[in-house]
């Protein structure tokens, strides 16, 4: 209850996000059609060029946006929402009925609350600014339903590969998905790029968000009627043509079309007769490594979690495509922020691992999503919960060094300006961040546990999206904290002395909680195995 209640509350909140962003979007609309603002605005200009990009290149842009937002949400973190029919096709229902009903829920997912309003408010302004409000939310209907298509033909598509070809489907995937979220990271860095070419907007109208733009601003003109009807209709042709691969996928995937038994691979007597040795750490007991291994063996064979290695690269591409704006803040840094950065440097850093733990906290927060059974898998297992926490939380500390390091080295060999106090500024913020992380993940991990399925490892339970943006934010007090101590006293030793105790303190916060925590998890899985059970099963 508790965890559908703030799933709610999260979607609520995205919802008023989406509602104000919106109508900001749509007074903008509003400005940019209108005939006399529009007139003004133009002639306002320096050296024969615009102020202000035009609008139908704005509009294509906010568009190509939503769409990115729509491809992007399924790709990149999984999506829950692949249509699987499974036994309601016993029921006297047709397939299409299902899938029309499938597709109308695509209208509650995060990505539609976002784009949809946007896009509607958009049709809204440009229909009232051209006298012709009907011709506006009628393109924006289309435009909205055209993502909805679009989305749902990523999902099934994501489904399809998934069925098919696990291992590589998933890794494909999983590399398509970061590619697109690299692409709409740095949407905003190429935008300077783009507005500097702008008048070659007129060639991209063969596109679905070109065309939409096209009616939102010429198409809506008086005179200008075939143009927004072939507008329309090109974006209802792309409509009707993803719609119909991804029923056919659908219907493919229920009538199990195309698929291949999959050759064995080896002897099952000359598996049971190997004999096998797992990892012994020289520290750890027996039991403890063999988590280990079986963690961070799950986590070599997830394609998504591999493919997050280049998520954090971002970071480097963005400081590269601003470092000339970077080196202009700088000369003009005010006495007080150029004393305040001498005993912040690893701030910077810091900040970077602060976002490699923010695309780890699906794992961190879930730990028992590799299991088939979740929790219920270990109720059977003689192996102290404690130790069973112990080995997660090393296995997901050892994957965040990993990219913690990886993301150090880039930005030492492209930047060269790493140096010995940054240095120990980030291993002792490391030593901070990864038992907190580790805290908070087993508490809400025995707690809100979210259930998934092959290819959705990195989803999130409702509370966990709640609590994620404060998570992050109680992780960069203490690195701020030192900071500020080290200013205050103008003293690095006074600075790096107090990170280095709460470094200290994290570590035994993680000590005393662990073992409740172990208990925790025991008690959890005697209510599922209470809850489980079927108390009639011995009277039969």
């Amino acid at each position: 209850m508790v965890n559908r209640i703030a799933t709610v509350l999260a979607m609520l909140v995205a919802l008023g996000l989406a509602l104000l962003i919106a109508l900001g979007l749509g007074t903008a609309a509003y400005v940019l059609t209108s005939p006399e603002i529009a007139e003004s605005l133009g002639s306002q200009s320096t050296h024969g060029r615009p102020s202000i990009p035009s609008a139908e290149f704005i509009f294509f842009s906010i568009l190509s946006l939503c769409y990115l937002l729509w491809s992007t949400l399924p790709l990149s973190i999984g999506t829950s929402r692949q249509f699987d029919p499974g036994n309601l096709l016993l029921y006297p229902i047709s397939l299409g009925k299902l899938f029309a009903v499938d597709l109308v829920s695509e209208i509650a997912s995060l990505q539609s609350v976002f784009a949809i309003p946007t896009i509607f408010a958009i049709g809204v302004g440009a229909g009232l600014a051209r006298g012709n409000l009907l011709g506006g939310v009628l393109i924006a209907l289309v435009a909205a339903v055209f993502g909805i298509a679009l989305s749902k033909w990523i999902s099934m598509s994501v489904g399809s590969l998934l069925r098919k070809k696990r291992a590589r489907g998933e890794t494909l995937l999983a590399l398509i998905g970061v590619v697109a979220g690299l692409g709409g990271a740095l949407f905003g860095q190429i935008a300077p790029v783009l507005i500097r070419h702008a008048e070659s907007i007129s060639a991209l109208r063969w596109t679905p968000p070109g065309a939409i733009a096209f009616a939102l601003t010429h198409g809506l003109n008086e005179g200008h009627l075939v143009g927004y009807v072939v507008a329309l209709l090109g974006v209802s042709a792309y409509t009707l043509v993803l719609l119909a691969i991804a029923y056919w996928l659908s219907r493919r995937a229920i009538l199990g079309g195309g698929e291949r038994r999959r050759k064995s691979s080896g002897s099952p007597l000359k598996a049971l007769t190997e004999t096998y040795t797992g990892w012994e750490f020289p520290l750890g007991s027996p039991a403890l490594s063999a988590v280990v291994e079986k963690e961070l063996r799950y986590v070599l064979r997830n394609a998504q979690i591999r493919m997050m290695t280049l998520m954090p690269l971002i970071l480097i591409v963005v400081r590269i495509m601003n470092r000339r704006r970077f080196d202009q803040v700088e000369s003009v840094r005010s006495t007080f922020a150029t004393d305040f950065f001498k005993y912040g440097e690893g701030l910077m850093a810091t900040g970077g691992m602060l976002y490699v733990f923010l695309i780890l906290a699906g794992l961190f927060c879930n730990q028992f999503a590799f299991e088939r059974g979740g929790m219920r898998a270990l109720i059977l297992s003689p192996v102290d919960r404690k130790t069973v926490l112990m080995g997660k939380n090393i296995a997901m500390s050892t994957l965040a060094l990993v990219f913690c390091g990886g993301l150090l080295a880039v930005n030492e060999l492209v930047f060269r300006d790493m140096t010995l106090g940054a240095l120990l500024f980030i291993v002792l913020s490391f030593l901070i961040f990864a038992p907190l992380m580790s805290v908070l993940g087993n508490w809400l991990s025995v707690r809100f546990p979210k259930p998934m399925k092959f290819g959705k490892r990195l989803n999130l339970s409702g509370v966990v999206g709640l609590l994620l943006i404060p998570m992050i934010i109680i992780l960069a007090l203490p690195p701020l904290a030192a900071t500020a101590a080290g200013f205050v006293a103008q003293s690095l030793l006074i600075e790096y002395a107090t990170l280095a105790v709460l470094a200290v303190l994290s570590i035994g916060l993680y000590l005393v909680m662990i073992s409740s925590q172990g208990e925790s998890l025991q008690r959890r899985e005697l209510e599922i195995l209470e809850a489980v059970n079927d108390p009639g099963a011995g009277d039969e």
